[in-house]
Parts: structure tokens; sequence; C-alpha cells
């Protein structure tokens, strides 16, 4: 005898197949598929990376030569308090070609991310940057880094640069509006894209055009904490954290742009903090 099936399940049934919408169907048949390459999502993190292995350390003595107010070269030990480093010129040079490579490949493959992740974003996004800053700081001020790093015969020190040494005002002006550009702006967006964007993706699925961002594997998830230690050995434990705290924003909204949001706010006011606490290695 056929088991009868209850009103309540009955009604829920109909409701969900109510529900269904066929034009819904079609017009999703007719979105186009989702760009499976790559490049999109690496090439601007690796053009970046190459134009700062460009960058000077500050340290070399070839690099303290500077140019005196007619434009001509002064040796380092002929140096005069007005002229303005070569290594100064050269690394305002690095971040302002920076800006606009990064800037033009996201205008050029906009519609590839917009077709991966719609842009949306949520208030919470804002609340995990400024929590993410504090850690970062927080963190880093222990100094626990540099003597794990000095125990294994690694170099702790980073290249560190005071734009308050520019004595021209414009100059200084220029250099801050670049530096946060690049800060605030293009890491976030450029890094993000990599990281969250196409690599844990692609470690949870090789076709991973089709990967969301919740509810991914443990490896995936560990991923951009390793990449974090590895790009920042000197804050390796600050980076550990922030990027982990970061993955459970991803896992738990599943949008990318709150990612981006959460790296940008972060960014922003530890580059504030740096201004007024003049710790010139934490950028």
């Amino acid at each position: 005898m056929p088991t009868r099936q209850s009103p309540s399940v009955a009604r829920v049934t109909y409701r969900r197949i109510d529900d269904m919408n066929p034009l819904d169907t079609v017009a999703k048949s007719q979105l186009p598929a989702r760009s499976s390459n790559p490049l999109p999502f690496v090439l601007p993190l690796i053009l970046f990376l190459l134009i700062a292995s460009r960058y000077p350390d500050f340290t070399s003595p070839s690099e303290l030569d500077s140019f005196d107010k007619t434009g001509q070269l002064v040796p380092a030990s002929e140096q005069v308090d007005d002229g303005m480093r070569v290594e100064t010129w050269w690394y305002m040079g690095m971040i302002g070609i920076q800006v606009v490579v990064a800037s033009g490949m996201l205008v050029w493959f906009r519609r590839v991310y917009l077709q991966h992740f719609p842009f949306r974003v949520s208030a919470l996004s804002a609340v995990v940057g400024i929590v993410g800053v504090l850690l970062w700081i927080g963190v880093c001020n222990l100094g626990l880094e540099p003597k794990l790093l000095q125990v294994f015969g690694f170099d702790a020190s980073r290249p560190s640069f005071d734009p308050f040494t520019l004595k021209d005002h414009w100059t200084r002006i220029l250099f801050l509006v670049l530096r946060f550009t690049l800060l605030a702006v293009i890491v976030p967006i450029i890094e993000e894209l990599f990281l969250r964007g196409w690599l844990v993706r692609w470690i949870e699925n090789p076709s991973w055009e089709n990967v969301s961002l919740s509810g991914l594997s443990i490896g995936a998830l560990l991923t951009a904490s390793a990449y974090g230690v590895l790009t920042h050995p000197s804050e390796a434990i600050a980076a550990f954290l922030w990027f982990g705290l970061i993955t459970w924003l991803m896992n738990r909204t599943g949008n990318l742009w709150d990612c981006v949001v959460a790296h940008s706010v972060t960014n922003l006011l530890l580059g504030i903090y740096v201004l007024k606490f003049e710790q010139w290695q934490l950028w």
C-alpha cells in the first residue's frame, strides 16, 4: 500500500517547484562562460613584483649620490643638504611606474574580474580591516619575527624611506600620493585578485573558474597564510594571522571584494600609523 505523503511535506514540495522560474534558467544558460585564463589574475601582480625588485635598498654607497639644484650629479662624499638622492628619484619613479602599469592592467581586464566577481561590499569588510591593522601593528611591535629570523641566521632588516627627508614640499606631496595610491588601492586589488581570485581556487580545483570562495578545503585556506609568510618574512607571524583573518572573511561572505576592502582599510590605516609614529619599516 503506497505511503501517504503528509500535507505539510506536500506543500513544501509544491512551493519549491512553483518557485522555479523557467525564465531564470534560460537567462542563466545564456550568460557567457567564465574565463578560465589565469593571466588577468596573475599578470598584474607579477609585473608589480618585477618593478618592486628594482627598488633601491637605501644602503648601497653608489645609491647615495645626489643631484644638486642645477641637476648635476654630486657624489656621496660631496653631498649637500639641499640635494636629492639618485635613489630617491629612482624609488619615486618605480612607484609611479607601478601605479600606471597596474592601473592599466586592472582597467584592461575589468570585464573578466566582474564576470567572476560581481561587485558588492558588506560593512563587515571595513570592520575586519580595522581589526586587521590593530593585529598587524600589535604583533609587529612585539618584535618576535626579527628575533626568530636571527636565530636561523637570516637578515631581519627591511629597507625604509622617510618621506620627510624630501626638502621640496611638492615632491613630498607627490611621493605620498603615489605611495598611498599603491598602498591602499593598487596592492589590495592586485594581491587579492591573484591570491583569492585565482590561487586558492586553483589549489581547490584546477578547473578553478567556477569554484566558490566559501567552503574551501583546509589546504586552499592555508595557502593564503602561507603566501603571506613568504611575501612578508620580516613580519611572518603578523602576516600569518592577518591573512588568516581575511581568509575567515572570505569564507564567511564568499565575496572577493570584501577581502579587497578589508585589505585596503588595513593598509590605509597602517600608512597613517607609519606617518604618525615614523615607523617607516612597516610600509
